[in-house]
C-alpha cells in the first residue's frame, strides 16, 4: 500500500465537492478564455458531433457571425420602424396644419362647425370630434359639434388635469351627441375660461377601445384644442 504514497506526500482527506451546473456556469463568464484556449473541449460537450480543432474554430465564426447578423436585423427592424412611426407622425402633423387653416379660414360660424364636425375627424382618422362649453347660452347657429354642458361637468371629467386619455369608455351624449353610440376610446383637452369664453373642453374620440393609449402625449391635440377654441370665440359674439 507505501507504493501508492510519494515520498513526504500526505493523504487528502477532504471530501470532494460536487460541482453544481450553475458553478460552472459562472466560472466561465469570468473566465470567458477557457474555452478559445481548450478548444478539445467543445467536442466533449457536444457529443453528437465530432470536431476537429479547426472545424471547432469555424463554427465559433460562424456563430458570432450568425448573431451579428441577428442583431444587425434586429436594428434594421428598428430603424425601419422608427422611419414608419416619424412619417406617420409627420403626415398626422401636416393635416392637424390643415385642419388649423380651414377653421381660422372659416367664412362663418356655420362653416366652421361644419369643418369641425365633418373635416377634422376625417383628417384625424377618428370618428368624432367636439367641443363643449359650460353654460347654457350657446351661438344660435352653433351647429351639433358645439355643445353645452352643465356646470361642474368639466370637473367631473378632468378633474383639475389639463388634460386626459380614456382608453376604453362609452362615449357620453353630452359630449359626441349622436355620434356618443360610436365612441369606445378617447381624448379629452382642458379649456380655460377667458376671453368672453367660459370653461370648456376639447374631445377627440374613436370607435376601436385603446386607441388612445394613456401613456401617449397630447401635444398636438392640446394645440387643435386651443385653435379651435379661438375659432368659436372670433363667431361667439357675433352669433348670441
Amino acid at each position: 500500500m507505501a507504493d501508492q504514497f510519494k515520498a513526504g506526500g500526505k493523504v487528502n482527506t477532504e471530501p470532494l465537492v460536487e460541482l453544481r451546473e450553475q458553478d460552472v456556469i459562472a466560472y466561465l463568464r469570468r473566465n470567458p478564455r477557457v474555452l478559445l484556449n481548450n478548444s478539445d473541449l467543445l467536442a466533449a460537450i457536444s457529443p453528437d458531433r465530432t470536431f476537429e480543432t479547426e472545424t471547432v474554430v469555424v463554427d465559433m465564426q460562424r456563430f458570432v457571425v450568425d448573431r451579428l447578423r441577428s442583431q444587425v436585423d434586429d436594428l434594421k427592424n428598428s430603424s425601419e420602424s422608427l422611419v414608419s412611426t416619424t412619417r406617420a407622425n409627420m403626415s398626422l402633423v401636416e393635416r392637424a396644419m390643415e385642419c388649423t387653416l380651414g377653421l381660422l379660414y372659416a367664412r362663418d360660424y356655420a362653416e366652421m362647425s361644419q369643418i369641425l364636425h365633418d373635416e377634422l375627424p376625417l383628417h384625424l382618422g377618428v370618428d368624432a370630434v367636439s367641443i363643449a362649453f359650460e353654460t347654457e347660452n350657446l351661438p344660435g347657429d352653433f351647429g351639433s359639434a358645439i355643445r353645452g354642458l352643465p356646470h361642474g361637468a368639466i370637473e367631473k371629467l378632468l378633474g383639475n388635469k389639463p388634460s386626459r386619455i380614456r382608453p376604453e369608455i362609452e362615449g357620453e351624449a353630452a359630449l359626441y351627441g349622436a355620434s356618443a353610440g360610436l365612441v369606445r376610446s378617447d381624448a379629452l383637452i382642458h379649456l380655460e375660461a377667458g376671453e368672453g369664453l367660459p370653461a370648456g373642453v376639447f374631445a377627440v374620440g374613436c370607435r376601436v377601445p385603446g386607441y388612445f393609449d394613456a401613456d401617449q402625449g397630447t401635444e398636438l391635440i392640446a394645440f387643435l384644442g386651443h385653435v379651435t377654441r379661438y375659432a368659436v370665440g372670433r363667431w361667439w359674439t357675433l352669433e348670441l
